[in-house]
Parts: C-alpha cells; sequence; structure tokens
C-alpha cells in the first residue's frame, strides 16, 4: 500500500495518524498539489490527498480509507462495527472535516489580491468554524474521550482538525474559549502518532 499526503493537509494526517496506531506497512510518498508535475493526477482525477492505492486501485478521500485500513489492519478496531456507535464516530468526523474546509476555504482566500478579496467568505467560514468549534467543545463535556470514553478515530479526526485549526489561526484561544477541546487536544499530542504528524508552520 502506498499514501500519498501533503505535509499540512488534515485529512491526510488523520490517516498517518491511523495508520500509525495500527501498525500498518505503508508506504508513505509526500507530495506537492502546487506542482504542476505532482504525480498525484495518475492515481485520483480530483488531484487530492489524501490518496491510498492498494495493488493498483486507487481509494479516496478520507472517510474511506479510513474504514478500509481500520477493517484491514485488523484489531484493535478505531471504528466500530455496531452501527449506532459507527453513526456517532461518522456525525464527528463529517464536522471535522467541514471545519477543515472552512479553515481551508479562508486560507485560499486570503492568498488572492487583496483587491480580490470578499469579506464575506472570511465572514461565512468564520462563523462555521466557531460554531463547529463551541459544538464539538459542548460534544466533550465530562469526557476524555468522545466515544464511551475511549480512544477511537473519532479523536483522531478531530484532533487533526484542532491542529490544522491552530495553525492557520492561532488567535483562536482555545484554552479560554474551548477547554475541553484543548484538553482533548493536549492529550491526544501525548501520543507519538499525533507528535510526528503535526503540522508544519512554514509551510
Amino acid at each position: 500500500m502506498k499514501l500519498f499526503y501533503s505535509n499540512n493537509s488534515p485529512y491526510a494526517r488523520k490517516i498517518r495518524i491511523l495508520i500509525d496506531e495500527k501498525k500498518v506497512a505503508v508506504t508513505l510518498e509526500k507530495v506537492v498539489l502546487a506542482n504542476k508535475n505532482c504525480t498525484i493526477h495518475e492515481y485520483n482525477p480530483l488531484a487530492k490527498v489524501p490518496t491510498l492505492v492498494v495493488n493498483d486501485i486507487s481509494i479516496f478521500d478520507s472517510p474511506v480509507i479510513a474504514e478500509y485500513v481500520d477493517h484491514k489492519s485488523g484489531p484493535l478496531y478505531l471504528i466500530p462495527s455496531d452501527f449506532d456507535k459507527k453513526i456517532l464516530l461518522k456525525r464527528w468526523e463529517a464536522i471535522a472535516d467541514g471545519l477543515c474546509d472552512a479553515a481551508v476555504a479562508i486560507m485560499l482566500e486570503k492568498r488572492r489580491p487583496a483587491s480580490q478579496q470578499n469579506s464575506d467568505v472570511f465572514e461565512k467560514q468564520m462563523k462555521k468554524i466557531r460554531l463547529s468549534l463551541k459544538w464539538l467543545n459542548r460534544e466533550m463535556e465530562g469526557k476524555q474521550y468522545y466515544l464511551e470514553d475511549t480512544f477511537s478515530y473519532a479523536d483522531i479526526a478531530v484532533g487533526s482538525a484542532l491542529g490544522y485549526v491552530q495553525l492557520r489561526y492561532p488567535e483562536i484561544d482555545f484554552k479560554n474559549e474551548y477547554l475541553n477541546l484543548y484538553d482533548l487536544y493536549e492529550l491526544l499530542m501525548q501520543r507519538p502518532s499525533f507528535q510526528t504528524t503535526v503540522p508544519e508552520p512554514y509551510l
């Protein structure tokens, strides 16, 4: 198996952490999506990371890859087989991915020439970020981990999103505004899988 990823992609970070936690033998290939010669186009027509290649078959996107990796690597499973529990986990992953989508949208808008930037985009996407953080923070009330207080892929998904938001928007004061999420990320960052995949500020 080979995983194509980029350093700061929170979607790819989820899978890298999952691979590390499950001790799966996967070749990691870092790509730069902005590079015109990026080979990702050969494996994913959407040219997105993460993309997993297994026996010449490409698998995407991150929720699908996570299911594949967790199932194929065997126990201990980080995605529950119980349907109701899986839906709770997927619900959390959906919010985490939406949080990342909003953060990326602002970042891309900021890269446009100042005269072409749309303030409505900033306001709309930042509202999504704030509401998502508030919602997730409330969901973590009285918990150490999200799903039955046991480490799972739900924590990986949200942890990756939190790391990305902290990277792009350091002005957000998690400790004072979203203490439950702050505590969760501090706990997750004690794991080697999170430490070795932390986003790089200069990218």
